[in-house]
Formats: structure tokens, sequence, C-alpha cells
């Protein structure tokens, strides 16, 4: 294998350079740039040895061998020569020739090594001359694999192991036929899988008689605001947000109110609720009308079961028995059968806890080895109380189990609110920003945002993240951390001095003191008191890398942004991306250390981003305000060199807009609007990979979209009447992810490369199955809202021949799906939701009906919102 020769050679140049300390510098250089550049190709060769059998590669490879072994040859000679030289007496008149022939080898080395740099030269030449990173960067089988790996965890996030009786009597009370509204509430303490039973209820099949859902989590730390839009939102989707944004608290319980009284029968689910203040203050908003409407209430506080109401159902959670808690650790652990007595023993003294045994199962899944678990179990037995391990043991021995970067990984989720939906993008960028990931291992089509969803799938692995909710393709779109988890993190990041929360609301003694020596700081409430603290110089401003500030709608004054932005010199991540502001200082251009910059958002208006927010020439992320905020933006900031991922930052252009040849690094462009993105001289984003567009108010052309051959995902949202054609699409070789909402002519020009497709509200006038079904390497496939405008869809013989996931989401006129032998052989789920003409499910597609609730709109759930307001 080339890989192997490779490490040979790399081994034994570095043994050369270590053992010959009296060589010539030349001839060192040399050897050390040799050693340099081989090691910098074993990254591409690692990737490249499972696609040798595509013959472009075989030959590159081929030739990477070639020269990693005439490397070793070289070192060879040389030091065959050099004992022959040593053997034997030599007198002066010899150790001269000695010394002449010795330095003749090493002039022979150089050459050789001139004649190996050519040659390394060519290699990387014909790396970019042959497109072998565009090949290895294409779709694969190992990543079809990877996919495949992630895919088959698509409904693992509301997995629930046990507990059927308990399920079925609670099913039993949701589809009572009492009229009156009922409210089930369960509780239990921390760890016991409240929340995925109660999310398994929400989204079972047998709850048909609900005309409209939604869910919300409260929380400890809640704004009854909040929690009332978030409700209203998961009832009516994100189009309300506009229609809400300036309600107060009397209007919004109102408003909710009488919306449920329109809509029916409805099922809410509010999930992590402390204390019976926060039901009191929401539930005049949950009209009884004797339709059978249901409430699913999840607490750890008993006396807040019992209480929220008398006519109710307050259901303890019980713990696991000892065979439902095998079954679910070997769901997580895995263990192989010489392991299994081992594990048996840890699991019993988890007390049936599901988050004790899935963290257990998670830390020693990665290693099979029965030392390994030997030395778990030693751990856990020397910590036992009354005979049983606490779930914080657990937790702390598999973080002491992380490397190093992951452990920083891991803590700075403290950073997030409790039960916070976490963005997966926005943590990757945050991570890169806060150099957890190292830009070194950056190179040979591995990116740093690989690196980081790496971190995170490990974290995933080991429970310590847990996924909220899956992208079409499989991959994790949002993740969050239960309470018992963030405690952790919190606690150990404080003592770490990796990051602090600053809460006014939580009296902390010792503010100076919490501060102190820490170099991240996350404002959770109370930013008035802590700019105070920071205008009296009570703490080291220069000290600090890292600043959130997160607020309900928090209003900041300019005063306060321009004492920021001059003081905090030092700022790597600045994220004010859910606090409002009527103006951005130009003193934002001070803090040129940047990395990550998450802008404030406005709900009056338009934002103006300064000039000098070209300075920043770190910048690498840059995010728009959490409430889908517009900005215009200066020409000076498409001229940041280290740019590379726009989010969410509705821009406003005027006039026309070239784009200098510094940028070429920008590889995500999240919200633009066609009209604005047309203003722009676009060649120079040679390196773009992500583009997600909205048509508002034109008849535009995509023919733009064809110089941008390392495109990987396109998502275009089309409010325009006028459909639109995707020919310019078939060129785009790499493109693997599209996402298409609003009318279009046809599909035939979707390039082969598409692993995963959406389609919404495409009106289309032909069956889409046909088409479809021959794309060769679709992993992935929705269709959404009035897609086809037909009433039978037909899947022939032998279609969609790898497809792992199908969603049919609301497709309104749809009667009949018919599916013919041999198509869908890859099939992993099958979901169809508020499809209510079609009057039945093939056969072939029955076994792969997966559970499912209201859809989630993760990687476009902002743009989406924006685009609602004009739908």
């Amino acid at each position: 294998m080339a890989d192997a020769v490779l490490s040979f050679a790399i081994e034994n140049l570095g043994d050369f350079l270590v053992r010959q300390v009296n060589i010539r510098i030349g001839v060192r250089d040399d050897i050390r740039w040799l050693k340099d550049e081989l090691g910098f190709l074993q990254a591409s060769v690692e990737r490249a040895e499972s696609r040798q059998e595509e013959k472009l590669i075989g030959l590159w490879l081929n030739t990477v061998r070639e020269v990693a072994n005439e490397a070793v040859d070289i070192l060879k000679r040389f030091q065959d020569g050099q004992a022959s030289l040593e053997q034997g007496h030599m007198d002066r008149f010899l150790n001269c020739i000695c010394i002449c022939k010795k330095e003749a080898q090493l002039y022979d080395i150089g050459n050789n090594i001139e004649s190996l740099k050519t040659r390394i030269g060519v290699i990387k030449e014909r790396r970019l001359e042959y497109g072998i990173d565009n090949i290895l960067a294409g779709p694969d089988m190992k990543q079809k694999e990877r996919t495949l790996i992630r895919t088959s965890a698509i409904d693992k996030h509301v997995d629930v192991v046990g507990f059927k009786e308990d399920i079925d009597k609670l099913m039993e009370e949701l589809n009572s036929q009492d009229p009156a509204l009922k409210i089930i509430s369960i509780h239990g303490m921390g760890g016991l899988g409240k929340t995925s039973l109660a999310t398994k209820l929400y989204n079972s099949h047998e709850l048909k008689n609900f005309g409209t859902r939604a869910k919300v989590c409260v929380s400890n730390d809640y704004n009854i605001k909040d929690v009332l839009k978030r409700i209203i939102m998961s009832f009516k989707g994100p189009e309300e947000d506009q229609l809400i944004s300036n309600m107060d608290e009397h209007r919004l319980l109102h408003y909710l109110s009488e919306l449920l009284k329109e809509q029916g029968c409805y099922l809410a689910l509010i999930d992590d609720i402390w204390d019976i203040n926060a039901w009191n203050q929401i539930k005049t908003s949950f009209p009884n009308q004797d339709n059978g409407s249901r409430i699913i209430i999840t607490t750890r506080n008993k006396k807040v079961a019992e209480t929220v109401d008398k006519n109710g159902l307050a259901y303890q959670l019980r713990f696991l028995r000892e065979e439902e808690s095998w079954e679910l650790f070997c769901k997580t652990a895995e263990p192989t059968q010489n392991l299994e007595n081992l594990g048996r023993e840890m699991v019993g003294k988890c007390g049936g806890l599901p988050l004790a045994i899935v963290i257990l199962g998670g830390l020693l899944f990665h290693n099979k080895s029965y030392d390994y678990w030997s030395k778990v179990k030693q751990h856990i037995w020397r910590n036992l109380r009354d005979d049983s391990v606490d779930i914080v043991e657990i937790l702390s021995l598999s973080y002491k189990d992380l490397s190093p970067h992951l452990k920083d990984c891991f803590l700075y989720l403290a950073r997030f609110p409790e039960d916070a939906v976490i963005e997966v993008e926005r943590l990757k960028h945050l991570w890169i920003a806060e150099e957890f990931i190292s830009e070194d291992k950056e190179g040979d089509g591995v990116l740093m945002e690989d690196l980081a969803e790496d971190c995170l799938n490990e974290l995933i692995n080991r429970n310590l993240i847990q996924i909220q909710s899956l992208l079409v393709n499989g991959k994790v779109g949002r993740c969050r951390v239960h309470d018992l988890v963030r405690e952790l993190a919190i606690k150990t990041a404080k003592e770490q001095k990796l990051l602090v929360i600053f809460d006014s609301s939580k009296h902390q003694p010792n503010l100076i003191h919490l501060l102190k020596g820490q170099r991240r700081h996350a404002i959770f409430d109370g930013i008035g008191e802590y700019l105070k603290l920071l205008e009296q110089r009570r703490f080291d401003a220069l000290y600090l890398h890292s600043l959130l500030m997160l607020g309900y709608n928090v209003k900041a004054e300019l005063k306060e942004m321009k004492l920021m932005y001059t003081r905090f010199k030092n700022l790597k991540v600045l994220d004010m991306s859910s606090v409002q502001a009527e103006w951005i200082p130009e003193e934002i251009g001070d803090l040129v250390l940047l990395k990550f910059l998450g802008l404030m958002g406005s709900h009056r208006g338009t934002l103006a981003m300064p000039a000098s927010i070209g300075k920043l020439k770190k910048l690498q992320s840059l995010w728009g305000g959490s409430d889908g905020s517009y900005y215009t933006v200066p020409r000076e900031m498409w001229e940041l060199p280290e740019l590379r991922h726009l989010y969410y930052l509705f821009i406003e252009i005027s006039g026309r807009l070239n784009i200098g040849s510094h940028q070429t690094e920008l590889h995500s462009l999240i919200g633009i609007q066609m009209r604005e993105w047309v203003k722009i001289d676009t060649s120079n984003f040679s390196n773009l990979r992500t583009l997600h567009i909205l048509n508002i108010d034109g008849d535009y052309s995509l023919k733009s979209l064809v110089n941008f051959t390392n495109l990987r995902t396109l998502h275009m949202l089309n409010i325009n009447e006028e459909s639109y054609s995707l020919e310019s699409l078939s060129s785009l070789n790499l493109l693997k992810s599209v996402y298409l909402v609003g009318p279009i002519k046809e599909l035939r020009f979707l390039p082969d490369s598409v692993m995963d497709l959406t389609l919404c509200y495409s009106h289309l006038k032909e069956d889409p199955m046909p088409s479809l079904g021959n794309l060769p390497n679709l992993t992935a496939l929705e269709l959404d809202g009035r897609v086809y405008l037909g009433n039978k869809m037909v899947c022939s013989q032998n279609a969609f021949r790898i497809l792992q996931i199908l969603r049919l989401r609301r497709v309104k006129h749809l009667e009949e799906l018919q599916v013919e032998d041999g198509a869908f052989p890859c099939l992993k789920s099958f979901q169809a939701v508020d499809c209510k003409e079609l009057k039945k499910i093939p056969v072939q597609l029955e076994r792969f009906l997966t559970e499912s609730g209201k859809s989630e709109m993760d990687g476009s759930s902002l743009i989406l919102n924006v685009w609602l307001r004009y739908w």
C-alpha cells in the first residue's frame, strides 16, 4: 500500500536526520524538505487508497510509491557507502580520501534529491491537472457508507427502550373518548427519559385525531414571552414570527387562545417545567372546548405534576428493569460476547437510569478491549455509593476519557443556555474560531469544518451530545445537551478557566472573582451590570478572547457597544446575534483579531454595516442576527481575505459590486436574495461550496452558477410565480445537496452527483419519480407541499437503487403511490406526513415507516422565515 510505503520513507528520513548530525547543512535542509513534502502527500494518499480502482488515481498513487521508494534507496546507498568507509584501520592519507568520498556521496544525494524535488512537483501538478482532489471529494462508496451510518440513526434520538406498558397506558389516556381537555404529566428524576418518552408519544402515528400539534421546552431559565412565541410558531410555523414579534405577554396569551379555538382538537407537549409558576402563566392560553384536546407535560417536580390539573394524570416514570437496561446498553456499546459479563456487571450498577447507561455505553463503545473495560469497571467499583454508581461519576469518567481538543469542544457547550437547540453549523464555526480545531490539520481536501464535524460525531457517539433533528441526508442539523451533562460542562469549564457564565439573576457572589482569569465570558442575564463592571475597569478586558451576549431581545445602546469595541481589543469571538440594536458603530473595526462575529439584529429596519469591517482581516465566519435581519454591507466586507462563511445576512447592495482577487476563501453564502446576487461579480468565488438563494421579486436566470464548479450545496427558494430552468446545474459535477422551493420546469438537468434532494412547491405537471429514480447517487429524497399537481406517482422497477431515506410531506393531491418490485432495494426510512389524500402505503414501504412529527426546517429555518413573509 502507498500509505505504508510513505510511512516507511518518512520514518527513515527522520531517523537519518537524527543520526547524521555532521552532514552538510544544504543536504540536511533538502532531506527535511523531502520528509515534510512526503508527509503532506500522505493525507491525500490515505484517502486515495480506497479509490485506487479508478485509473487516474491508481496511476497517481504508483508515482507517489516510486518517489517514496527512491527516497529510501538514496538513503540506503549513502548508509552502505558510509559503512564501507568506516571498516578497517585508516591512516591520515586514507582518511582524507574517505572525506573526499563522503563529500562526493553527499553531492550525489543532493543531486538525487533535486531530481526527487522535480518529480514531487510533477506529482502535485498532476493532482491538480487530473482533478485528483475533485475525484476524491466526489461521491464514492466510502462516503455513501458514512452517509448510511448516519441514516441508520434517523430516529435514534427518540428511540425508547422499555416502557412498553407505560407507553400503552399513556396512549390510552391520549386517545380516550373523554372530550374534556386533559393534561398528562410525566414526572421523575433527571436522566430517566421523560423527554424521549413524551416525544415518542407526540410523534406517534396512533394519535390521528389531533388537527394540530406543537411542542416547546420551558426549562429552568425561562422567559414567558419567549415561551409563548415558540408555542405559537410551533403550531403555525415560522411565518408567524413577524406578526407576533412586538406583542406583549397579554396579547400573546390572547392570540394563542384564539388561535387554538380556530384550530380545533390540538396536542401540545410542554417539556421540562421546573415550577408551577411557569404553568400558571401560560395555562389560560389553552382553551377547553370539549373537543378531545390533550397536553403532555414533563417535569422533575412531583408537586408540579400533581398540581397542574387535579383531574389529569400525574404519571411517575419508573427506572428500567434489568433486561431493559441491558438492551439499551447493547444499543449504545455493542459489546462482543467476551465482554458480556463485564458489561452486565457495570450496567447493574447504573440503577436502571437510562442516561447513566447510554453515557457508559458511549464511553465503552470506542474501545472493545477486555483490559479497557476492566479498568472502567474498577473505577466504577471504587466510587460506588449504596451499591450503585452516581451519574456524575460516569459523566466525569467519560469526560476524562476525551482527547484534549475534544475536552475543549465539550466544555464549550456550557456557553449555550439550558435546553437550547444548537445549530450544528454555528457550533462548528465557533469551535474553529476558538482554535479548538487546528488549522495545521487542514489540507488535501480536508477542511477545518470536516474536522469539527468529526468532533461533533465523536461527542454524539459518546452520548455527550444528543441529536435534536436530522437533515434529509441523515446529517445532524441541530443538537442539544442534557441538563445533567451541561451541569458537568459548566462546573468543569469554570474550574479549567475555559469559560464562565455571568448571570445576574442567579445572585452570583463576588462577580469580580468570578470573571478573573477567564478568557471566555457568556453573559446570560445582566448585560448592563456586566458593562458597568467593564466601564469601571473591574476586570482585565484585554485578557478576554471570547464574548457571548444573550438576551430576550435585549437592546444594546450605541455607547455600550462603543465601550465594548474599544476595550476588548483581543477578542477572537464576539456573538451578539440575539441582541437588538439600531446601529453598528465604526469601532467594530478595532477588533482586528476577530475570527467569528455574530452581528446584532434589528426589528426596526435594515442595519448598515460600517466600512471599518474591512479591517477584520482574520474574520472567518460572519453571522447575522437571530431574527433574520437585513443589512447593507460595504464593499470592504467582500475583500476580507480569510472570510469563509456568511450566514443569514439578508444583504442589500447598491450598484454593481466587483469582488477583488483577495476573496477566494468564501465557502458558504447563506441567505442572499437573487436580486442582490445578480449585482455581484462572482468570478472570484472559486471555492464556494454552499449557496442559499432567495428569489422574491424577479425572473432571474441561474446561468451564473455554471462557473461554481466546487459547489456542493444549493438551496434555491423562489417566490416568483414563474418557474425556472435547472439547465445550468447540469455541469456542476460536485453538487451533492440540492434544496429547491418554488415552481420549476423540469428535473432532467439535475447532475448525477446529487446525493440528497428536497423539492418543495415545485408545481410539477409530470410525475417526478421516473426522473428522480434514475439519479445514480441519490441517497435521500424529500418531497414537500405541492411538489406535483397530479394524483399518482409510480416508482418503476429497479428505480432508486441506493436511496436510503424517502419523505413525503403535505403532498396534497397524491392519492396513489405505486412501487414496482425491485425499487428501493436499500431503503432505511420512509415517512408520509399530512398526505391526507393518500389512500394506502405500498406494502414495499410499510416496514420502513418511521414515526415523525412536524417537519424540522433545519439548515434553512431563518431563510424560510423570510421567504414565508412574502409567500
